[in-house]
């Protein structure tokens, strides 16, 4: 089988392996939409901590363990070893997450009326309703399409949403990853048909500047 055919077979197989972990992160998800509408002293990092496991569970099981075998084609190159290396990247960002949401508490999530928070509001709903319709709009049904939680690129769009829904500087490290994903998205459009994953991409390129613009507006 080429790529893509080993990328949809594997798909299956890790949808249908993991299947109570997709009711459980989309449980979280919705918890911690509850948590910033419910902002409390320890919502933040309530949240954080979601976003951190969500990450890694990205970054281990789906990137590192069920698809790390498979090498990636693009543009008539062969890729060994990236999704080794973009699971590595997945990990940094959960201990990112661990460290300025939980260790620091940098991070403070709250909804407003401000448009960062209304475009992150709508980047959240994407990541979990949107995404998924639009893979049944384009003929993939679950489980041979990625979902919220259990696959990366919901859960980048997800995390810049929340990001943009702060009430204090966001802390660069925490946005830079996320940015590289966006822009990556451009290779599961083009060599899977995954038009989904065009959202990912307008996340990073519009989140990122937006949090850049957030966190001149509040300069402390």
């Amino acid at each position: 089988m080429g790529f893509v055919e080993d990328f949809f077979a594997a798909l299956q197989i890790y949808n249908e392996t993991v299947f109570p972990i997709t009711i459980l992160t989309y449980l979280l998800g919705l918890f911690a939409i509850y948590l910033v509408a419910r902002k409390s002293s320890q919502t933040s990092r309530f949240v954080s901590f979601i976003l951190s496991f969500l990450w890694l569970w990205s970054g281990v099981v789906f990137h590192i363990l069920f698809y790390g075998p498979i090498d990636v084609e693009f543009l008539g190159m062969t890729l060994p070893g990236m999704w080794y290396f973009s699971g590595v990247l997945f990990i940094i960002q959960s201990l990112l997450l661990i460290y300025y949401g939980i260790v620091r508490n940098d991070l403070s999530f709250s909804l407003n009326i401000s448009p960062c928070s209304i475009i992150g509001v709508i980047f959240v709903i994407y990541s979990m309703v949107i995404y998924p319709f639009i893979g049944f709009l384009t003929g993939y049904a679950y489980p041979k399409y990625p979902i919220f939680g259990s696959f990366p690129c919901p859960v980048t769009i997800f995390t810049l949403g929340l990001l943009l829904c702060t009430n204090k500087k966001v802390p660069l490290p925490v946005a830079i990853i996320p940015f590289i994903w966006g822009i990556i998205g451009v290779m599961p459009v083009l060599m899977l048909n995954i038009y989904a994953d065009i959202g990912l991409i307008l996340s990073g390129i519009i989140g990122v500047p937006l949090i850049l613009l957030h966190n001149r507006s509040i300069g402390r």
